[in-house]
């Protein structure tokens, strides 16, 4: 087809299930090629067709050094071959939280970036960055699309609590609008949004916005949960609850679970706070380095209704009734 003849899809081993979901949504073919090791451990690639002249959107997820160099020496393999641009699209940003100097340490997300660009990358497309500044770390020649899936979440999260004032979907469909309008309006739970941290706020303040349009309930109120420590070097803290969360529903809101362990404790505060219902919404679940046993831990936690999370980080096993995870391929098939 001329698309396929003008546009080229790679999906490193990190991102392989999420390209071929994208590339599915396009019309496209996931494009061919070899990622794999040297005898002596070096990462080896190799493109199995021709991108000359076409403009190449290479998908790949850097959870971890090895997916870091992966990206780099496709995007190095692209410029070599003659793609005419190259649009590296990171899922998941690694390194994302090393984004300050605080002592004798790297800034390795703008180290990342340098990266990248030494490579020939033209565009980037990030998705849910842990701080938006980090589109800075980049030299203004090289635009840096930074994409939002919370709105996606909280449409999810919207069908979940009409789905229980709505059980039967069909006999809602032959009722009147403005009667059933009336009724979810009635009906709708009271909701708290509430920032897992100080940093999550202006986040959550985004979720709820959508979720106050998509329900038409202006009561949904904020919250938050302070991890502040009274030292810096300090590693427990004691988390205190800002906001009303008594018999009312609350969605966490935060960026990335990697532990786990600050999610249960916010869930746990939540609980014991009179929240109805607790669920969690985090763009990366960050699970899948060997022996993370969060999803574990999650499943566990009381009082918790379900933790989303998107597919942006591959996780090969198979995670508990108590998380969930929502595809992002049509939200990036759309900004292509």
């Amino acid at each position: 087809s001329d698309l396929q003849s003008r546009f080229a899809l790679f999906a490193g081993p990190s991102s392989e299930k999420l390209g071929a979901d994208v590339a599915h949504l396009l019309g496209l073919n996931a494009n061919a090629l070899s990622v794999g090791d040297f005898a002596d451990g070096e990462t080896a690639v190799h493109l199995r067709q021709s991108v000359r002249g076409k403009e190449v959107y290479v998908i790949n997820s850097t959870t971890s050094i090895r997916a870091l160099m992966e990206l780099l020496l496709l995007i190095s393999t692209m410029r070599r071959a003659s793609a005419k641009r190259i649009i590296a699209v990171m899922p998941y940003y690694g390194y994302s939280r090393q984004d300050r100097r605080t002592a004798r340490e790297p800034i390795a997300a703008a180290d990342v970036a340098r990266m990248l660009e030494a490579m020939g990358v033209d565009r980037v497309m990030c998705m849910d960055l842990h701080n938006d500044s980090l589109r800075g770390f980049f030299s203004p020649v090289t635009p840096v699309e930074h994409l939002l899936p919370g709105p996606v979440a909280a449409a999810y999260f919207h069908e979940e609590f009409c789905s229980t004032i709505f059980p039967d979907e069909e006999e809602e469909e032959n009722d009147d609008d403005d009667a059933s309008l009336e009724k979810k309006k009635k009906n709708y739970p009271k909701v708290t949004i509430v920032a897992a941290h100080e940093g999550q706020v202006a986040r959550a303040t985004a979720f709820r916005k959508v979720l106050q349009k998509l329900s038409g309930d202006e009561d949904i109120k904020m919250a938050f949960i302070s991890k502040r420590r009274e030292f810096g070097a300090q590693k427990e803290y004691e988390p205190m609850l800002v906001g009303d969360v008594k018999g009312r529903k609350c969605i966490i809101v935060d960026d990335i679970v990697n532990t786990g362990k600050t999610l249960v404790s916010g869930i746990e505060l939540l609980a014991e706070s009179g929240a109805d219902g607790v669920y969690a919404w985090a763009t990366h679940g960050v699970f899948h380095v060997p022996g993370n046993d969060a999803p574990q831990l999650i499943q566990g936690a009381k009082g918790l209704e379900f933790l989303l999370v998107s597919n942006t980080v591959t996780y090969e096993g198979l995670l508990p009734s108590k998380v969930r995870q929502l595809s992002i391929a049509p939200l990036l098939a759309e900004a292509f």
